[in-house]
């Protein structure tokens, strides 16, 4: 299986990834240490001025609440904190310019702040606000000219260093953080591109496939895919702390999962929160009140946050919900539609290549139906009406031994011709699930004509529906199974039981001696099974197979998953 990028495992690995995915926690960083710096210039300028103390300890106080009331703004939830954005951010952008305006030592600190500030702006209002920021910006410079800057007879050594230090710290955090961006990009590029190259080489069913690897890319708490194909049932398959499984869920929760609008773009969502987040299809970024969403979301998979974005390729279509922070930042509205379109063009690929390899097996299935039709079928067709010669020719003696076998060999011919023209039939493959029981009870029937030893399926209570293909192969491994049980064991009866756990089929066929059994050896255990042709098949589909040497008999074990089309061998 491919082996995808998995989550940083170090707590430095995951600091820096995190400064990355959103600007909020390199901003919040800066602003602390911009606060800081603040505080010490402003105890510096009026540190010898008795009369400015109140104003000194107004200014302080003012600077944190400024710090703590924009970091806290974060934790809120839609539409307080979405509303309170543009505010925030249109009030950091009057101070931290005001600051290169009037204060000279505070002034790089300010600057480097206002990579962030703009940061946060494109993200919020796309990367217009930054040509928007950038002329703001320069009618700062420019109004330097006509002012004179508050600190510029003020400077302290001491201050003066710490302020260069917190202004350091500051750009070794803008650093991080577009580092930290730039892991994040050729991580979600190398996903993408690794992904497309799987194509049909998955030996597992494709929405356990798909979840496995996003909950991977993400370090998601779990990873819900909801799915159906044209208009049949919807499907829930999910990764979490228990690992794999499907849920079955109610056709009310189905429908308020799925009925989003508009369909198409990703959004945010959040166990405290009623509302949703996400883009418009022009764009905008507005939040809408989802009570019955986020209530089934909450009902289903937990609290805590998520990110949600809808797949359609051809006959699938369905919607993932991925448990991850994200803070209400449009940054993840953007990771999220750059994982979609990655993983839908990973479904087109997958799709187009099991269209290529149906279409190709069938065009070789026709050649091979007219090369056999000319001559195995045409070949059994001879034999047959040979052996009908032959028991008319033996009717007037007799011999009832040699009619009985004749008979039994021009039925084994017969069932073999059958089983040929349905196995080269074109139309074969495009019929519904199979009833495997019946299948293969069936095939028991013919083992017993071709071998001409007794042959029976174990009666099961509970029906096993599966692919025609996946009973194909079944049908094979019983068959080559038989034959070897035959020809080394001299088996002259053999017991078939079949059952379905989870997503595997089991198989186990026990064979007895005739009365005069070959000779075995003394020892009695479990190996693994030595024919190649049936281990070949099973290496194909992700099978295995073991065999137990038994006192007086023997057991084939086999197992094979049961959502896997028919290798071709």
């Amino acid at each position: 299986m491919l082996n995808m990028p998995k989550a940083p495992s170090t707590a430095m690995d995951c600091l820096v990834l995190w400064l990355g995915r959103s600007p909020t926690l390199g901003f919040a960083i800066s602003r602390v240490a911009f606060a800081v710096a603040a505080t010490w210039q402003v105890s510096a300028m009026f540190s010898n001025e008795p009369d400015f103390a109140r104003t000194t300890l107004l200014l302080q106080t003012g600077i944190w609440l400024w710090t703590l009331a924009s970091i806290g703004q974060h934790m809120l939830t839609p539409p307080l904190a979405l509303a309170l954005r543009p505010i925030s951010l249109f009030v950091d952008v009057i101070i931290f310019l005001t600051v290169i305006a009037l204060c000279e030592p505070l002034q790089i600190a300010a600057l480097a702040c206002l990579f962030f500030v703009a940061w946060s702006a494109s993200d919020r209002f796309g990367r217009g606000s930054i040509i928007v920021l950038a002329l703001c910006l320069v009618l700062a410079f420019l109004a330097r000219g006509y002012y004179e800057s508050w600190a510029s007879t003020r400077h302290v050594a001491e201050v003066d260093r710490a302020i260069d230090g917190l202004t350091v710290l500051i750009g070794c955090t803008i650093a991080a953080a577009m580092l930290s961006l730039s892991i994040l990009e050729k991580r979600l590029i190398s996903w993408s591109e690794r992904l497309q190259a799987v194509g049909l080489s998955f030996q597992k069913s494709l929405p356990r496939f798909v979840i496995e690897q996003i909950s991977e890319l993400m370090a998601a708490r779990y990873c819900a895919f909801m799915w159906q194909m044209d208009d049949g049932p919807v499907h829930c398959d999910i990764i979490d702390a228990e690992g794999v499984r499907a849920l079955n869920l109610p056709q009310r929760q189905n429908e308020c999962l799925l009925a989003v609008t508009p369909r198409e773009a990703p959004f945010l969502y959040s166990g405290q929160s009623s509302r949703i987040l996400l883009r418009s299809r022009l764009g905008i970024l507005r939040n809408e009140k989802a009570e019955q969403l986020t209530e089934a979301v909450l009902d289903i998979l937990g609290p805590g946050q998520g990110v949600s974005f809808h797949v359609q390729t051809g006959e699938l279509r369905g919607r993932l919900f991925v448990g991850a922070r994200h803070g209400w930042s449009p940054a993840a509205l953007l990771r999220a539609q750059r994982i979609q379109e990655g993983l839908e063009l990973f479904l087109e690929r997958h799709f187009f290549f099991l269209a290529w390899r149906e279409r190709t097996f069938a065009e070789a299935r026709l050649a091979l139906s007219r090369d056999l039709h000319d001559s195995v079928l045409q070949t059994l067709a001879a034999l047959r009406v040979r052996l009908v010669t032959a028991i008319h020719g033996l009717t007037a003696i007799d011999a009832p031994n040699q009619l009985a076998e004749l008979r039994a060999m021009e039925e084994l011919v017969t069932a073999e011709q059958a089983h040929l023209r349905r196995l080269l039939s074109t139309t074969e493959g495009a019929t519904g699930n199979v009833e495997l029981n019946r299948e293969i009870e069936r095939c028991c029937r013919f083992i017993a004509l071709q071998w001409g030893i007794e042959c029976r399926l174990n009666p099961t209570d509970h029906p096993m529906t599966v692919l025609p293909e996946t009973a194909t192969e079944v049908e094979f491994l019983i068959r080559e199974a038989a034959a070897n049980a035959v020809k080394h064991a001299a088996a002259q009866h053999i017991t078939v039981s079949l059952a379905q756990a989870d997503d595997e089929i089991l198989i186990a066929l026990k064979d007895n001696p005739g009365a005069q059994p070959v000779e075995r050896e003394n020892y009695t255990g479990d190996f693994e099974l030595q024919s190649q042709s049936i281990m070949k098949r099973l290496g194909k589909i992700g099978g295995t197979a073991y065999f137990h040497n038994l006192s007086m008999n023997s057991l084939i074990s086999i197992r094979l998953p049961s959502s896997l089309p028919r290798s071709p061998i």
